[in-house]
């Protein structure tokens, strides 16, 4: 009787049992191996197509602004190299008056050499005082700091002016009686240029650092050091070149 009740419950002889235990459990690793690479793989192609798109988004708006930085790059060069062929100009119509001689012609030269260093229509060289404004260093909480604004350069050039300064420049830009100095979001506009920081003020003059610091603008800077840490350096150059300014306008003209 116990061997047909063992043939009912155990069918397979042991050792086919045993084997295909083995088999089983070989299995089932395989199929879970087989399940994490599937696994893995959707995973890495849901990836994959959200890196695409990611990728496909950002940059639109990335090459936006750098074909506008390049636009505005060429406009720059193209503003100088109209400028410096208008000095060129300038400085033939000069030599062509010389030519010409005689008293009369030396006395209106002479007049023409004082009114184009008004206008700034020709370059100047001499003695002066260079002012440099730079941001403030960043904040150790905010991470950000104090920005040298339009306003902080108006000052600074309408002290000049008023401490005798003959001609002046800001990083390079010649400044006339129809200059602008403007703002433009962050940046600052100097007759529509773009500028960056840090900002060098340049006046060829007489004694202007002394004549600056007695001004409303040698407070204003001062108080710029102390009340909110913008550099803000005054020093005197002994021989500034400042350039012809790049635009003139003929507004009025009158005959002699």
């Amino acid at each position: 009787m116990s061997l047909i009740t063992e043939l009912v419950q155990r069918p397979l002889d042991p050792g086919y049992a045993e084997a295909a235990r083995r088999r089983g459990g070989a299995a089932r690793p395989a199929a879970g191996r087989a399940a994490t690479l599937l696994a893995l793989a959707l995973v890495g192609a849901v990836l994959a197509v959200a890196a695409v798109r990611a990728d496909e988004r950002a940059p639109a708006a990335d090459r936006g602004r750098q074909e506008l930085l390049a636009r505005v790059e060429a406009g720059t060069a193209r503003a100088d190299e109209l400028a410096g062929r208008a000095a060129q100009l300038r400085a033939g119509n000069a030599r062509l008056q010389e030519r010409l001689g005689g008293a009369a012609a030396s006395a209106a030269a002479a007049r023409a050499d004082e009114l184009a260093v008004a206008a700034g229509a020709v370059a100047v060289t001499g003695p002066g005082v260079r002012v440099v404004l730079s941001d403030a260093p960043p904040d150790a909480t905010t991470g950000t700091g104090e920005r040298v604004v339009d306003r902080d350069l108006q000052v600074v050039v309408n002290g000049l002016w008023l401490a005798g300064a003959e001609a002046v420049a800001v990083d390079g830009v010649r400044l006339t009686s129809l200059s602008s100095i403007r703002a433009a979001g962050e940046a600052v506009l100097v007759d529509y240029r773009p500028l960056t920081p840090p900002y060098a003020v340049e006046a060829v003059g007489g004694d202007l650092q002394t004549g600056l610091a007695t001004t409303v603008a040698g407070r204003y800077l001062q108080a710029l050091r102390d009340n909110y840490g913008l550099g803000a350096e005054v020093e005197a150059v002994d021989e500034l070149l400042l350039p012809a300014a790049g635009r003139l306008d003929l507004r009025v003209a009158s005959a002699p």
